[in-house]
């Protein structure tokens, strides 16, 4: 640790935040990723569901095919089609801006085409260094983002940095679908002897508008039976 803090103390907050993005650019995934989630639904105050969804996503195109097991419905709900997205239609990845159907930024999969993206992107957000932290008993490095204009566009609002390779172990970000106020956690590590970076766990709340009756509403997804098959 008292390396790493002279590390923080060497790197500022937005170096850091650009380490991050450059370890994020040199990950490489397989053509595919197969998993299952389990999922539990929470209604404020209310009832507790249970679900699985098994998942075939194609990560060069973010192309994907789900099977949702949902509790006390009879039919599985099954779905196939581009642009997989996770909860409230947030990027299943470390993205500096939120991905739609018609956006052009670049896939979060694939390195970019520019030499300076991380400069480039740094600079929709102010960032800070909260405090660092411990996860998966892995010293990191608590980033703040505070988007420098249109927030919904650019919907990053937490980084947690390794402190010793920059790779992204969790981030939060913010969304606004349909009225709700939506946070979202994502959190990563290595899977099997290539110790590919993949998604382990999704944390999802969502807060209804001022004028809403609707409740508040939350959701777990935890990964398992990660693998990364040919086809």
């Amino acid at each position: 640790m008292f390396l790493a803090a002279i590390v923080a103390a060497a790197l500022t907050p937005l170096q850091i935040f650009s380490s991050a993005e450059d370890a994020w650019e040199t990950r490489t995934l397989p053509p595919f990723v197969a998993f299952d989630t389990a999922i539990t639904h929470r209604i404020a105050g209310g009832a507790v569901t249970q679900g699985s969804e098994h998942v075939i996503l194609r990560t060069f195109d973010h192309w994907c095919s789900t099977v949702e097991i949902d509790q006390g419905v009879a039919q599985p709900k099954t779905s196939r089609g581009l642009n997989c997205l996770g909860p409230a239609y947030s990027p299943l990845g470390f993205n500096i801006s939120s991905v739609y159907p018609s956006s052009t930024q670049p896939d979060p999969f694939v390195p970019s085409q520019l030499p300076v993206i991380a400069h480039v992107r740094a600079i929709h957000y102010d960032v800070t260094l909260a405090d660092e932290q411990r996860i998966d008993n892995a010293p990191v490095y608590h980033l703040i983002l505070r988007p420098l204009s249109s927030p919904d566009h650019y919907p990053l609002r937490a980084l947690w940095v390794d402190e010793s390779t920059f790779q992204v172990r969790r981030l939060t970000y913010a969304e606004n679908p349909g009225g709700w106020n939506a946070t979202i956690d994502y959190s990563f590590k290595p899977y099997g002897p290539q110790a590919i970076w993949w998604i382990s766990e999704i944390d999802a709340s969502w807060q209804p508008g001022p004028h809403s009756r609707e409740p508040a509403f939350s959701s777990t997804l935890i990964l398992h039976n990660v693998s990364f098959p040919s086809v």
